[in-house]
């Protein structure tokens, strides 16, 4: 299709149209097609493959009144394009019916030409930015279309990095513990990460990570992180180690005012204990099998601060009957309806009311509890990781 606009004239006789090709001619329009009133509608059913800009009807026309604009309007391809009426009106009742049933303005006969040109003027000037604003917004939607499936591929992707139903049942099985996670970010990716892996026989480590921000920056850190971890020379069996070497990694691969908040530890079921290292993460929580409550200590600079920062680690009882929670900091930094931040001392009390729950998965309680309280939408990528010692592993050591 040309880019010249096209303007239909409808007139009783054609050859009087002259006065109307020239307003038109002198307003750059170079596509005119003059019809009678019996060529008019097989010219607008063709027009369909080619959408005239404006359509000048002469009232004069053989059946012309507001059935014929209703028709017109009808028509899903002329339904935006503007229709003029030039004639004499009756009155004001015939006007209103014309504009009621879809004309566009009414040039009033007698009209000079420079009255006639300017309201040309303003109604293809109004239909070309109208149909300049159209291929805007579907360019738009395209756009918007092609990023949200790209967008759903990297959330898709991210997820792949966390630890499946099959990794997590073959770790329950090895080391006698019962493993279950919440992943939920605040937007469509998110800056936390996960994971778990076997060192040998008796021991495994777990590790919860939390980039700032969220989205697409925050997400693309998660897989730097998960392909740091695969490096086969971290120290992977001292925490405190491994968060000092993947610092001095990412030192250098994070952009500037971006780090992470992570807490690395290593499970030994042999020797009932958690020994972990945090890098400015939460505080793990170990809920005993007596009852007893127990917030481990945190220190340590965020990973990506400063280069050459040095990690220390703790050691916490974690025998059979025991149970630990890993968390980020969307969980207890939280505002509920109140106003009031949700602390160490509301998820302390969270897990605590959680009864018996030796048997089950509980994170589906404890979330549903936690969500009567806080709202819904998160500020934050909120994960939580919980291990139960169940007991001794089926092949483990004594």
């Amino acid at each position: 299709m040309s880019g010249s606009p096209l303007v239909v004239i409808g007139h009783p006789r054609p050859s009087a149209a002259g006065p109307l090709r020239d307003a038109l001619g002198r307003l750059g329009v170079r596509r005119i097609t003059v019809v009678d009133g019996h060529e008019l509608a097989d010219c607008l059913t063709a027009a369909a493959a080619d959408v005239p800009h404006l359509l000048l009807l002469h009232a004069g026309l053989p059946g012309f009144g507001p059935d014929l604009l209703v028709g017109l309007r009808a028509e899903p391809h002329l339904r935006d394009v503007p229709i003029l009426v030039l004639g004499r009106f009756a009155g004001g009742h015939h006007r209103r019916e014309l504009m009621e049933a879809g004309a566009s303005d009414l040039l009033a006969r007698p009209l000079t030409l420079a009255e006639l040109s300017a309201r040309l003027s303003v109604h293809l000037e109004r239909h070309r930015l109208g149909r300049s604003l159209q291929e805007v917004i579907r360019s738009l939607q395209t756009y918007h279309h092609g990023a949200m499936q790209r967008m759903a591929l990297a959330r898709e992707m991210q997820l792949g990095l966390l630890p499946d139903a099959t990794m997590c049942g073959q770790l329950e099985e090895r080391y006698g513990v019962m493993l279950d996670s919440h992943f939920e970010s605040s937007s469509e990716l998110g800056g936390d990460l996960w994971g778990a892996r076997p060192l040998d026989d008796r021991r495994f480590g777990l590790f919860l990570c939390d980039f700032t921000g969220h989205g697409v920056a925050a997400a693309l850190n998660t897989f730097r992180l998960h392909a740091l971890l695969a490096r086969t020379d971290l120290p992977a069996d001292d925490p405190a180690e491994t968060l000092a070497a993947l610092n001095a990694l990412l030192v250098g691969l994070l952009p500037e005012a971006q780090f992470a908040a992570m807490i690395y530890a290593v499970v030994d079921v042999a020797a009932d204990r958690l020994v972990y290292a945090t890098a400015g993460a939460p505080k793990p929580l170990i809920r005993h099998a007596d009852g007893r409550m127990e917030v481990g200590p945190s220190c340590g600079l965020p990973l990506g601060v400063a280069n050459g920062a040095r990690y220390r680690n703790h050691c916490l009882d974690f025998p059979p009957g025991t149970t630990l929670l890993l968390f980020s900091d969307a969980l207890y930094e939280a505002r509920g309806w109140d106003g009031e931040m949700f602390g160490y001392g509301g998820v302390t009390e969270l897990v605590r009311g959680l009864g018996d729950f030796a048997a089950g998965r509980p994170l589906n309680q404890l979330l549903d509890r936690y969500f009567t309280t806080m709202p819904r939408l998160l500020a934050d990528d909120l994960t939580l990781v919980w291990i139960s010692r169940t007991g001794r592993p089926p092949s483990g050591p004594d």
